[in-house]
């Protein structure tokens, strides 16, 4: 049991309590995520049962060029733990759906359907 704990402490992304921190400061000690998470949990939803934002070809290239930098710039440990458990081509494919979610966020922040937030 005490061995699950450990585990999931080195999961936990550190780097994400500052941002918790903050949203608390702003919004009030516990609500951030009470508060934003419905938004942007419908936005996913939408986005997933939909078409991805068009591109013109030299963004769809780009994105798959920073995919490939993202993907070789991993320690060779990540990149040793993600090959036992899924293949690159997959794990390539997953990255690159990571990059475009993020792309249609900002591109859905820029145009105004997200200012709940």
């Amino acid at each position: 049991m005490a061995k699950k704990k450990r585990k999931a402490e080195q999961n936990d992304p550190q780097w994400l309590d500052e941002f918790q921190k903050m949203a608390d400061e702003q919004l009030g000690d516990g609500s951030a995520c009470q508060q934003i998470h419905p938004i942007v949990e419908r936005w996913f939803e939408d986005l997933l049962e939909g078409e991805p934002p068009r591109s013109r070809p030299s963004v769809e290239q780009a994105m798959a060029c920073l995919t490939t930098e993202v993907i070789t710039t991993l320690p060779e440990e990540v990149q040793e733990a993600i090959a036992e458990v899924v293949d690159e081509e997959e794990f390539y494919a997953w990255v690159e759906q990571v990059l475009l979610i993020g792309r249609a966020f900002e591109m859905s922040l820029r145009s105004g359907q997200l200012d709940d937030l």
